[in-house]
This record gives structure tokens, C-alpha cells and sequence, in this order.
């Protein structure tokens, strides 16, 4: 400001207004949460077969939030039978956590199937991510889960999808090996055997 106009102004005063800026282009944080069930009626319009659905809490306060688009649902019926779930965590002025459920195509790449908006990864939000994920794609033959090693996910795939299996994600536990062997070779051992195909091999 001070270079481009001559103007100058403490950080404070640039940020805000920055963030009114914000508010007038792309409308406020509370006016996006009070729009959300017209939202939802949008997807359904424009992608029949959308699972949508919206938790309050006190029937009031927004509490979850879970999308699966149709033509996502639709078509991991000819992919691989296989789900990786994760969660990531949320920066800015409202905290959460979102939690992502995502396939595999035919070329390897990533395909998005669902995800929800919780406060916390806790068992309880773990367990209405894993309902509404049942819901939306039922549970296909040979399903297969991938996650970290979080204990909550194990026991809502356990309860909702008992026929499935889960595995454990390669990448988190060569994290944990290195974290607490700090010795490459016993890393260079666990991918030969991660990466092994039949019994012998391993």
C-alpha cells in the first residue's frame, strides 16, 4: 500500500480490509452455512442420485455434513472395489476436520467418492461418515479399505462394512518405522515385503 498509493496503514487495518473484501465478493462464512439445505437441492437437481446430508446440533447448530455426488456413486460400481479413508484437518477462522473417502480408476489416478465435515475425527464422527457412506454405495463384493492406523476407523469399517477387508496404509507405517528406527535398511525390508505378491516372495 505503502509503495503503490502512498497510503500507509498498520497490518491489523490491511487485514481487515482484506477479510471485509472477502465478505462483499464472495459472501460470509455464516451466510454460506445458513444457505447449505439449498445447496443441497441444487446437487440433487443437477446430480440425481446425490446423498446429501446434514447433522445439527440442539437442531440448530451445524454439527456434520456428508456429500456423495450421484455420478461418483454411479460409477464406482466399475472401478476397483476399494475405499481409502483419511482425514485432514481444517486452518482458518472455523476449525474442523474433513473426512474423505476416495477410489481407485482404471489409470491408477484418485477418484473422489465422498467426503464430511466434523468437528473432530472421533469415533462418533468416524461412525456417521461410515453410515452415510454405507447408505450411498452399499457393500459391493471383494470391498477393500485403506487407512492409518487410527483405532476408530478400524472398528466403524468392523461394524458397518463386516464382510470388507482393511489394510493398512504403506505409507504411514514406513513413517512410523522411520520415526522410531531411524535406519533405512529395515525401511528398504518393509517395502520388499509390502510390495510382495505372493507368500513365497514375502
Amino acid at each position: 500500500m505503502r509503495r503503490d498509493y502512498g497510503v500507509n496503514i498498520s497490518c491489523d487495518k490491511a487485514w481487515c480490509a482484506r477479510e471485509a473484501e472477502y465478505d462483499l465478493t464472495r459472501g460470509t462464512s455464516e451466510y454460506s452455512y445458513s444457505i447449505l439445505h439449498a445447496y443441497e437441492e441444487m446437487l440433487k437437481i443437477e446430480n440425481p442420485g446425490t446423498v446429501f446430508k446434514i447433522k445439527l446440533e440442539d437442531d440448530v447448530h451445524f454439527k456434520y455434513m456428508f456429500m456423495a455426488l450421484g455420478p461418483c456413486i454411479r460409477d464406482f460400481t466399475s472401478y476397483w472395489p476399494l475405499i481409502i479413508v483419511d482425514g485432514s484437518h481444517l486452518k482458518g477462522k472455523y476449525k474442523g476436520t474433513m473426512l474423505v473417502a476416495v477410489s481407485m480408476d482404471g489409470n491408477n489416478q484418485l477418484y473422489p467418492l465422498a467426503y464430511v465435515m466434523v468437528d473432530n475425527e472421533t469415533d462418533r464422527s468416524w461412525k456417521w461418515f461410515m453410515l452415510n457412506l454405507k447408505c450411498s454405495i452399499g457393500e459391493p463384493d471383494n470391498l477393500v479399505f485403506v487407512s492409518d492406523r487410527m483405532v476408530s476407523i478400524s472398528n466403524v469399517i468392523r461394524a458397518f462394512f463386516p464382510t470388507s477387508f482393511h489394510g493398512l496404509c504403506t505409507w504411514h507405517i514406513e513413517q512410523n518405522l522411520i520415526t522410531n528406527f531411524k535406519d533405512s535398511t529395515i525401511v528398504g525390508i518393509f517395502r520388499y515385503a509390502a510390495r510382495a505378491f505372493r507368500m513365497t516372495e514375502f
